[in-house]
């Protein structure tokens, strides 16, 4: 039997019909479920129910006063502040703090502390002759805390000058909470406990399963004790009680003298042994040890725990506890299907659940997503809100919008376009939330979208983001009743405040600040019948209960028990003297926690993260060590460790077989490029998942940065402008000094750089549009500028030349053999200049801009370009570019008819624009030569045509070859870059 069943059973044997008039006290609310369910099963037929109550619902229940949440005490607590020493301290520097002084009064009213001697002035102390009134103990650990904090330093003189005036904000913010009708849960306690007429309702009160007593429950407890309405049920066992040391039954034998036990062999009904009751720690168990490198392994233990030995058909008797909350979704992941029931007691945190971040976009939104006073929005927070999941809950049209603008690069698109023609969720969504009244009403509109996603998303069968979306909205209201946001700065805003409905003033700073602290404690509850299925919960929901089978995850030390600490005001020596709350006390209370869960299982696992990296310890609890080393022998302890059933390995590389599928894919591309074949150099199933199939990376948008790519087509298009505009029409021959005068002009290379980033970052085609920079653009378009200067300094040298062709298509077609069959393709691309050098000896330049680095090594011969070990340390691709349209211009049959038809030489260039500086610098392409530091220039490609146009076709044929799969690179390094590392390889 379960402890609540024995608590049935004497309940019914003392109270019989009578239950109507008791009223059972329990320390938290799901306890009294399974005890209604052991009355009528102890029953056998119907009976009236006891009430059952929270202690916290007997001293609310007993009072007019009404405890509202922490933040608006801690914003009272603040003005109270404010008011009593003038200060014009801001509520950023007072709210953590002041959440720890609140904590403090609270700590004391429960206690029943005497504020006005613990709050003492230390001078007046430090004087004191007459300590009659405090014990020998409370006296030594006064006057040995004092005789060190007297030392004359700043930071004890700071401590004292708080110190000196604690007892007076003390006495003040009780006063002030009063005359409101409020009260923070301490002070309604002592009020209610101190109280000499409070009228209780039932005539009996019984209090189950307590552990350590506030002195205001102790007083409350011994009142009702005297009237004759109060019977105690205590949850404990003979282990860990006197005489024994342990400090989990430290406080329960306080009390047993003063509250007695119901159960004992003195007071229980007929048919109860106590000794089945409390001594069950002494009864053999089978208790397992499961050290694991992560906590995710963990959390995947579950579904193989609860499928070992059939724990799942056992239903409400099997539990698994949480040490670490946090592991809940992953839990409830890896539940096996064959749990057909489920009840969740701990909640889901509201942090976790999307809503979270749709809100801090949105606030991101409002405070560093707009410019101009609001005219104009950030591209960066826009795409956060207009990409989250649940934008379309807001409106159907966010993701065409979001399409639009960033199809055209509008970083810093106005607010005018965003909502014109919009329907009425989006002109909402890009309200500007400005100041009004000297407030600015940002949660009021936060409220409102957050109402259009609940609205939105009503069909959808999703509970949890439901009850998500219901939480979040109900925090941010309450905030927004209990504070009004400031547009000044915390430096500014100083000193209490309050608006003209009475709400607290506060910063940006306050508002992320307990955005952040709320999301944290705010969890999402779950729905279902709590004494039906597998039980899921943390450690504090235990209490009360008993199982057969009990798992707890994460029990670590730092988690069982859960990092406790003694950040007070009020220092660990006086909290001791004065019997308030210690860290002793609350490792105590996990203790009992920890030996109350295990106490009637017989089936018990312990699991515990041994890692010792990312700040873990990999320490077990300290509860678990104590438990082997006293139970060496008595129960049967296992030592096993949970591995992740992976090792590490390198990754291999698929090979991609050209099956009828990838074939016809292959036979389907009508033209290659010469990027697509070094792309096949540089690796063959890059050029499959590009070329093949067709997966594209996406384009970069953020505002702050402009790829590599990127610059080089803002570059590319502004050098084009620039030569249209000088050539005006084909083979007219451009001269050193029209060059020059444009050089000198500023203002209209700046005006082809405007429109060479209108049209290829911003994607405008309105002439007239005027790009909006950030500073990073800035920085890039005054690179460009400098950059086009090199290359008119460059082409000063050179001219007088004739431009041909500026950004020209050139392709041809290669024909060659696979498997003895010809197959043919067009080969070719985009040429950015062709021109004519206008010399004694004329001749053709395929001209590629360069902007990155120049070559620092060449390839020497025309096989080192088909060398695919060559790619990155020669640059091999800008040679395979240049020579291949080198070629067609000179033997192509279509192109040179066009472009070349008096056959002249042709040189392949890359144009480096970062050698501008160099006088001698000449961009024709060269092959190393045979001595060392010597360099062969290629003058004309026809020199090199026929051993060039072989070598491609041999490479053709081996892409094109159905027997040859697409291999990986045996240059593994290249795999770190390449955009398809996650998907080529196992």
């Amino acid at each position: 039997m379960t402890f609540l069943q024995y608590v049935a059973k004497d309940l019914l044997a003392k109270h019989g019909n009578e239950l109507a008039d008791v009223a059972v006290v329990f320390p938290n609310k799901r306890a009294s479920i399974f005890l209604n369910k052991a009355l009528y099963e102890e029953a056998g037929h119907p009976v009236w129910s006891p009430a059952y109550l929270t202690i916290s619902d007997l001293f609310r229940n007993h009072s007019d006063l009404q405890v509202p949440d922490n933040i608006l005490l801690t914003f009272k607590l603040y003005n109270v502040y404010c008011d009593l020493l003038q200060t014009d301290e801001t509520l950023d520097h007072f709210y953590s703090w002041g959440q720890l002084l609140l904590s403090d009064f609270d700590d004391l009213d429960k206690n029943l502390g005497d504020a006005t001697h613990i709050f003492s002035n230390l001078e007046a102390l430090k004087n004191m002759d007459d300590f009659s009134f405090l014990s020998d103990q409370q006296r030594a650990s006064i006057e040995a805390f004092f005789g060190h904090v007297v030392a004359d330093t700043v930071l004890q003189n700071q401590f004292r000058k708080i110190w000196e005036h604690l007892a007076d904000i003390y006495h003040l913010y009780k006063k002030v909470l009063r005359q409101e009708h409020l009260a923070y849960e301490g002070m309604l306690y002592r009020d209610v406990a101190e109280s000499k007429e409070t009228p209780f309702r039932y005539k009996h009160y019984v209090f189950v399963g307590f552990n350590l007593l506030q002195k205001v429950e102790q007083k409350l407890f011994a009142r009702l004790k005297d009237l004759g309405r109060a019977e105690f049920y205590w949850d404990f066992d003979k282990y860990y009680m006197p005489p024994s040391h342990q400090e989990a039954g430290r406080y329960i034998s306080r009390y047993l003298d003063k509250f007695p036990n119901e159960l004992s062999a003195e007071r229980a009904s007929e048919g109860i042994d106590p000794d089945d009751i409390y001594n069950n720690l002494s009864k053999r168990k089978d208790v397992a040890y499961i050290s694991a490198p992560t906590e995710n392994i963990q959390a995947r233990y579950v579904s193989h725990w609860l499928k070992e030995k059939d724990r799942y058909r056992d239903g409400s008797r099997t539990a698994i506890v949480l040490s670490d909350e946090s592991l809940l979704q992953t839990v409830v992941h890896c539940l096996p299907k064959e749990v057909r029931n489920v009840n969740i007691t701990t909640g889901f945190p509201l942090s976790a659940s999307p809503i979270s971040t749709f809100v801090a976009f949105l606030i991101d939104l409002q405070l560093h997503g707009k410019l101009e006073g609001g005219e104009r929005f950030r591209l960066k927070q826009i795409n956060q809100v207009l990409r989250h999941s649940y934008a379309k809950y807001v409106s159907a049209d966010c993701l065409s919008l979001c399409n639009e603008i960033n199809e055209h690069k509008q970083y810093y698109p106005q607010r005018s376009f965003l909502i014109k023609g919009r329907d009425e969720a989006l002109q909402e969504l890009f309200e500007n939330v400005t100041e009004c009244d000297g407030q600015v009403p940002l949660l009021a509109w936060v409220a409102r979208i957050l109402k259009r996603v609940g609205v939105g998303s009503a069909h959808t069968d999703d509970p949890l983001m439901h009850e998500a979306v219901f939480r979040m909205y109900t925090l941010i209201n309450r905030l927004d009743t209990i504070m009004a946001l400031s547009p000044l700065s915390a430096d500014n805003l100083s000193g209490q405040g309050v608006d003209a409905t009475g709400r607290q003033i506060v910063s940006i700073a306050i508002l992320q600040k307990l955005m952040s602290q709320l999301l944290q404690t705010t969890s999402i509850p779950f729905h279902g019948e709590p004494a039906k299925g597998v039980q899921i919960m943390g450690v504090l929901e235990t209490r009360n209960l008993d199982f057969d089978h009990v798992l707890v995850l994460s029990c670590n030390e730092g988690k069982l028990p859960k990092g406790v600490n003694d950040a007070s005001f009020i220092p660990h020596s006086l909290r001791a003297a004065y019997e308030l709350t210690t860290v002793e006390n609350k490792v105590a209370i996990y203790a009992y926690y920890f030996y109350s869960l295990l106490q009637r299982a017989s089936d018990i696992t312990l699991t515990y993260n041994n890692a010792t990296d990312d700040g873990q310890k990999g320490e077990m609890s300290r509860f678990m060590l104590q438990l082997m080393v006293e139970n060496e022998g008595r129960h049967l302890l296992r030592r096993l460790t949970l591995q992740s059933g992976q090792s590490a390995s390198l990754i291999l590389r698929n090979r991609i077989e050209k099956d009828a599928v990838v074939q016809q894919r292959l036979n389907s591309l009508l033209r290659l490029s010469p990027t697509a074949i070094y792309r096949y150099l540089h690796c063959p199933l890059q050029f499959y998942y590009h070329t093949v199939c067709k997966l594209y990376e996406d384009d970069n948008d953020d505002e702050n940065e402009i790829d590599n790519m990127t610059f080089g087509n803002i570059f590319h298009r502004t050098a084009e402008l620039i030569y249209r505009s000088l050539s005006q029409n084909t083979d007219r021959i451009i001269t050193a000094d029209e060059i020059k005068r444009l050089y000198d002009n500023s203002d209209a290379l700046y005006e082809f750089i405007d429109n060479a980033f209108r049209e290829k970052l911003f994607k405008v085609d309105d002439p007239r549009f005027l790009p909006k920079y950030n500073g990073i653009q800035l920085l890039n378009r005054k690179v460009i500028y400098l950059y086009i200067r090199s290359l008119l300094e460059i082409d000063m040298r050179t001219a007088p030349f004739s431009i041909l062709s500026l950004e020209g298509d050139f392709y041809d077609d290669l024909t060659f053999t696979v498997n003895g069959h010809e197959c043919t393709v067009q080969i070719g691309g985009q040429v950015d200049r062709l021109d004519r050098i206008e010399c004694n000896a004329r001749y053709l330049r395929v001209v590629d801009y360069k902007t990155g680095s120049p070559l620092t090594s060449l390839p020497s011969s025309v096989a080192d370009i088909f060398d695919s070990s060559l790619v990155e340390t020669r640059h091999t691709d800008y040679y395979l570019q240049a020579f291949l349209y080198a070629s067609l211009i000179r033997h192509g049959a279509t192109t040179m008819s066009q472009v070349n038809p008096a056959c002249l030489p042709v040189s392949p260039a890359l144009l480096f624009i970062r050698n501008a500086q160099k006088s001698d610098y000449t961009p024709i392409l060269q092959f190393a030569g045979e001595k060392r530091g010597t360099r062969v220039p290629i003058n004309d490609i026809a020199d090199y045509h026929n051993e060039f146009i072989d070598a491609l076709k041999n490479l053709l044929s081996e892409i094109f070859n159905p027997d040859m799969p697409f291999i990986p690179t045996p240059q593994s390094e290249r795999c770190l870059t390449c955009p398809y590392h996650k998907i080529c390889g196992v």
